[in-house]
């Protein structure tokens, strides 16, 4: 069983989120995400995700004196605190990084490998106190690294979006915490009052950090002159019997409903929710049934209020779907059931929905209650959870056109 190395969280931080402007729908700062990624081809797991991102800093609150640092110096990609363990090449699983993460042509200059070390060594040094104060952390200097591999974009099928390649991390660590304890901990510090009295995505957010297994992560992501910010709580489930053929994304989450945070009340920003559906399948499948709405065009607006799947890529080597909530507030179990099927490359992808299932057809496309899974976790991807975070965001932050 291949298993991709933790350096793909570097490795997946070179995104450029573009700006969107002029929605007829209001467009909120805060985005809150669930992401299941199912690996059957090379893991056999099932990595779970929830969080938030944001452009602003009053949301997730990272000091003014550090964004000034980090976006004064265009040769830093993002910055990752984790308690994931094993983050670079030489780090154990019982501790936890703070990564420092630049541009290796931009390091490079005129000279060699020992200039890369070292000016990314110096630049670091001017900002890891600030760090650590930012995540209550003492963290030392481990190392260096280079990246070399394209794991995460392999797997991912996003060249030119999460690549390793061309990626330097400046790694500092200290011994591993709970994330228990540092989720009470970096929310206190870092998360708005808002957001924590906002329910919904942030109690399920809550409640997976009490997970033995479960990881944390603090992401600040270059963009221009401005910053996305990202704090999320994920865990993996293995299990080497992995059935894609029937998923329910709440089982996951092992909640029969979820709501949006309350922080959205009264706002139409349909955008601002999503659970996020990645499969990477042993062979070629596709969609085949949706126990919702199929939403097949979100440039209109009417399509996007009514809450239902969208999916970007429905079938191949990647299925990718998001789960709109609409004008709804909640979402239940028996609405974000699925059906894949083997795919032969060739033949017409016809997705059934509630709207459409023939009448012949209703016990083919019962929808089902999915067998548990085995429980003995791991978080050897977490590149992959905020990779796939990213390309959340980025759905989100491209907006959509008004239909005229």
């Amino acid at each position: 069983m291949r298993k991709l190395p933790l350096y793909g969280i570097i490795l997946s931080l070179v995104l450029i989120i573009p700006f969107a402007s002029g929605q007829m729908f209001e467009k909120a700062t805060l985005q809150e995400t669930a992401t299941i990624f199912y690996d059957q081809k090379f893991s056999n797991s099932i990595i779970v995700s929830i969080g938030f991102e944001t452009t602003d800093n009053n949301e997730i609150k990272i000091s003014d004196k550090i964004i000034e640092k980090i976006n004064s110096n265009e040769k830093i990609r993002s910055i990752v605190f984790t308690n994931a363990g094993e983050c670079v090449i030489g780090v154990t699983t019982e501790e936890q990084c703070i990564m420092i993460n630049y541009d290796y042509q931009q390091l490079k200059g005129d000279g060699g490998i020992r200039m890369v070390q070292d000016s990314a060594r110096d630049m670091s040094n001017e900002l890891i106190d600030e760090l650590n104060e930012t995540f209550g952390t003492d963290t030392k200097f481990h190392s260096t690294f280079i990246h070399a591999a394209d794991d995460a974009n392999i797997l991912l099928e996003t060249s030119g979006a999460v690549s390793g390649r061309g990626t330097v991390s400046a790694t500092y660590i200290m011994q591993k915490q709970a994330t228990d304890f540092l989720f009470a901990d970096l929310a206190g510090r870092l998360v708005s009052t808002d957001i924590k009295e906002s329910k919904g995505f942030y109690d399920i957010t809550k409640k997976m950090a009490e997970n033995d297994s479960s990881i944390i992560s603090v992401s600040i992501l270059r963009n221009g002159n401005s910053n996305l910010f990202m704090f999320k709580v994920a865990t993996e489930i293995k299990n080497d019997d992995l059935d894609i053929s029937k998923i329910n994304v709440l089982d996951m989450l092992s909640i029969n409903e979820i709501s949006r945070s309350e922080l959205f009340n009264e706002r139409n920003v349909p955008l601002n929710t999503v659970i996020n559906l990645i499969v990477i399948p042993n062979e070629p499948s596709q969609i085949n049934a949706v126990a919702t709405h199929l939403i097949t065009d979100v440039t209109s607006l009417e399509n996007i209020s009514k809450k239902g799947w969208f999916f970007t890529s429905p079938a191949g080597n990647k299925i990718d779907g998001k789960f709109l909530f609409g004008q709804d507030k909640i979402a239940t179990s028996n609405e974000v059931k699925i059906e894949i099927s083997p795919w032969d490359g060739q033949s017409e992808i016809i997705i059934y929905t509630v709207e459409n299932i023939p009448k012949q057809e209703e016990k083919e496309y019962e929808f089902f209650e999915e067998k548990e899974s085995d429980n003995n976790n791991q978080y050897i991807l977490l590149g992959i959870i905020i990779a796939v975070g990213i390309g959340t965001a980025l759905f989100y932050l491209k907006g959509y056109k008004p239909k005229h």
